[in-house]
């Protein structure tokens, strides 16, 4: 993937803020993913608070209907020392759209039942009908993995192999599993505090079209949803 498509991955926004209290009930909820990393110093965690919406859509066209998500979070970040920080983004790293985003991820991980109607796994995850949670994340579903050889450089992103950390980490470096919980914590916000050039690629550019965010790597659009 090009760089200006995994940066987007660490920070996407849905369209519709999810709010409430505690977990949302009916089609929404909230999960938490904890990225865990073995390093030669002991193990090295990470994790976020995402918020999902299932709905159905109707096809105008064929009168049909499907369904769809909105999602919120930010990338999850694991800090991995001397400056390094491991970035899982928002969208698998098999994905072949950016609809294939982490909602889809803890879907598949936490409903034995999900056969791609997003509406009626949200309400299985929200009502706690039939699921497991935690829940491991199967390798073949993982997020899309990056780090930054400087974290104020957004063109300094770099994939990272799940399965061969040591090649960008060092030594030692291993990705032990990712987990996805249902959790009533609030979503988890402040990555721009950690990337200060985040804040002026959405704000330039609200449509994401113009010249100032053409300027950072696609990568980008998948470190934050809001």
């Amino acid at each position: 993937m090009a760089r200006r498509g995994v940066l987007g991955v660490l920070a996407g926004g849905a369209t519709a803020l999810l709010s409430g209290c505690g977990l949302f009930g009916g089609n929404s909820y909230r999960f938490r993913m904890t990225v865990e990393v073995d390093t030669p110093q002991g193990l090295n965690t990470g994790s976020s608070v995402y918020a999902v919406r299932g709905f159905t859509t109707s096809d105008l066209l064929t009168g049909g209907t499907s369904s769809d998500t909105q999602f919120k979070g930010e990338a999850t970040m694991v800090d991995l020392g001397n400056g390094r920080v491991l970035f899982a983004l928002l969208r698998m790293a098999n994905g072949t759209s950016s609809d294939d985003n982490l909602a889809i991820m803890s879907m598949k991980a936490m409903d034995p039942a999900y056969a791609n109607n997003k509406k009626d796994s949200a309400q299985r995850i929200a009502s706690g009908n039939g699921i497991t949670s935690p829940a491991e994340v199967a390798p073949k579903d993982y997020p899309l993995l990056v780090t930054f050889g400087d974290m104020q450089n957004p063109t300094s992103v770099t994939r990272v192999d799940p399965t061969n950390l040591a090649a960008s980490f060092g030594p030692g470096v291993r990705l032990k599993r990712i987990v996805v919980e249902v959790t009533d914590d609030d979503v988890t916000t402040g990555i721009e505090e950690r990337l200060g050039w985040l804040d002026d690629m959405w704000n330039h550019d609200i449509n994401r079209d113009g010249p100032f965010y053409k300027r950072f790597p696609s990568e980008t659009q998948f470190l934050q949803r809001k």
